[in-house]
């Protein structure tokens, strides 16, 4: 609460304090008490470095490896705390410091294998995470809505999305936001600002796992649908890989927001809906696959070349009215291999839905 209202150091203080209580009720459990000695371990680190005490945390992380007799997800995670902390006292030695919250992104199964994947598909899916934490901090500072470009030259000086690496899994890899160094230059309150990776991590549970939250999270509609584009991109076909887990690593007992195919296609049905209804005359629906080579949204048009085009079309083919489609989704997907949903018109093909084709 302390940090949601803007007192951050009232809040680490706090954090502090409640670790020293977790690191006492750790000591006070018996050796046989293998899985709670787990949790609390986990716990205990967790809120030292929330309360940034960094070499309290790392001291007990290393007391327990020591200690043995943890199980096996507790190692996990003290591992990604430790990985976090190092990070995190490099950055403060030099001046730098992050939104609370660290986002954590595994890759699984397909042809990602345990601490390697295909790098075309890694910095796909860094940059669309990226892009959601830019829509989120666009959201919160009630910036009006963006079709196109990246976001403001304010919010990406001020709000600098950081990689780093994570404990080998199948494949992970870390985001945290830096902090802004001036924040009374912004037009909001301290709690905003401190709710970023917070909102970020529900606006991904909800478009993941429950739709029908979204509203609530997200009550802007053009918000609304740019996120449900934007998580669409992040998740799996099941062709390259079959899972993208999201979760807050400083929060260990927070909920993972899970990606899987089936997910895809719950996006894709909620998109639909959002869609205006088609006229009786609209025209034959068409299913494009190819390669997006032209994008022209100012003009209302995009190119997809396609090797085996639909109605004796072109091998390149120009698909109009696409000016509704967001710069930060179709950017990442120029040169790469699409599926189209459009209209067949007459002599024109007419835009209604893209996404990325593994």
């Amino acid at each position: 609460m302390a940090r949601r209202m803007g007192e951050t150091s009232r809040a680490e203080d706090l954090y502090r304090q409640a670790a020293g209580q977790e690191t006492a009720a750790l000591n006070a459990l018996g050796g046989d008490s293998q899985r709670t000695r787990g949790i609390t371990a986990v716990s205990a680190v967790a809120l030292w470095y929330k309360g940034r005490g960094y070499s309290a945390a790392e001291q007990l992380a290393h007391y327990c490896f020591a200690a043995g007799r943890l199980p096996q997800f507790a190692t996990a995670q003290l591992r990604e705390l430790l990985e976090l902390i190092w990070a995190a006292e490099a950055a403060e030695k030099a001046g730098i410091r992050f939104v609370t919250g660290d986002v954590l992104v595994s890759v699984r199964g397909g042809q990602v294998i345990h601490g390697g994947a295909p790098l075309d598909l890694i910095v796909q899916k860094v940059e669309g995470i990226q892009t959601v934490l830019f829509r989120t901090v666009e959201m919160l500072l009630a910036r009006p809505f963006r079709k196109r470009g990246g976001p403001p030259t304010d919010i990406q000086s001020m709000f600098r999305p950081w990689l780093f690496q994570a404990p080998v899994g199948s494949y992970q890899f870390a985001v945290r936001m830096e902090e802004p160094k001036q924040t009374e230059l912004w037009d909001i309150g301290r709690p905003r600002v401190e709710s970023v990776t917070e909102t970020f991590f529900k606006v991904l549970g909800a478009t993941s796992t429950n739709l029908e939250e979204l509203s609530a999270v997200v009550p802007d509609t053009q918000y609304r649908a740019a996120f449900l584009n934007l998580s669409r991109n992040l998740a799996p076909t099941g062709k390259t890989f079959d899972r993208l887990e999201v979760r807050d690593a400083s929060a260990p007992k927070s909920p993972t927001v899970t990606f899987v195919s089936a997910a895809r296609q719950d996006l894709n049905a909620a998109l639909r809906k959002l869609r205006p209804r088609a006229s009786a005359g609209e025209g034959e629906q068409v299913v494009i696959r190819g390669v997006l080579r032209g994008v022209q949204l100012d003009k209302d048009w995009l190119e997809v070349t396609a090797p085996d085009p639909p109605f004796g079309q072109a091998e390149h083919i120009r698909i109009d009215e696409a000016g509704d489609v967001l710069d930060d989704v179709v950017g990442p997907m120029v040169n790469k291999k699409v599926v189209v949903t459009a209209v067949h018109r007459g002599s024109k093909i007419l835009y209604r839905d893209i996404e990325l084709e593994e």
